[in-house]
Order: C-alpha cells, then structure tokens, then sequence
C-alpha cells in the first residue's frame, strides 16, 4: 500500500528534530533522505502547507539564505 504524504504527516513526522533544535531545512532534507525521497517531492507535498513555508521563509531570512523582499511583510521574532 502507497502511504500518503500531506504536509501534516511529514510535519508530525519532523516534528522530534525541531524539538532537538533542527532547522525546518535540515529536518525537511532529513526526512527526504530518511524515506528515500527525492527533495522536491518533499518541497511539493510542504508546498500546500502556508504555515510550513511561512517558517522556512522565516528561518532562512534569519540564516541570510535569502533575501528580504521590499513587499515583504514578514515580520523576524
């Protein structure tokens, strides 16, 4: 049987790693390689979760991976 990936799932499933003080990146990359997945499929499942991208996006600004965009409104905590 084929399991199904939602972004809860694999959200629950990284879920250990945050705790243990991951990034949302690593632990993402983690499972892909875990599950024998390729990245991008994991990045299209993560994809259809708002509050997942909202975190990477977060996360990477604060790691300088990315830029700020100038209509962005995301707000650093």
């Amino acid at each position: 049987m084929i399991e199904t990936r939602t972004p809860e799932k694999i959200h629950l499933a990284i879920q250990d790693k945050l705790k243990r003080g991951a990034t949302y990146i690593d632990a993402l990359v983690t499972y892909a390689k875990e599950n024998n997945l390729e990245i991008e499929t994991v990045a299209n499942i993560v994809k259809k979760s708002t509050i997942i991208k909202q975190k990477i996006k977060t996360e990477a600004l604060e790691m300088r991976l990315v830029k700020k965009e100038e209509n962005d409104v995301t707000e650093l905590c």
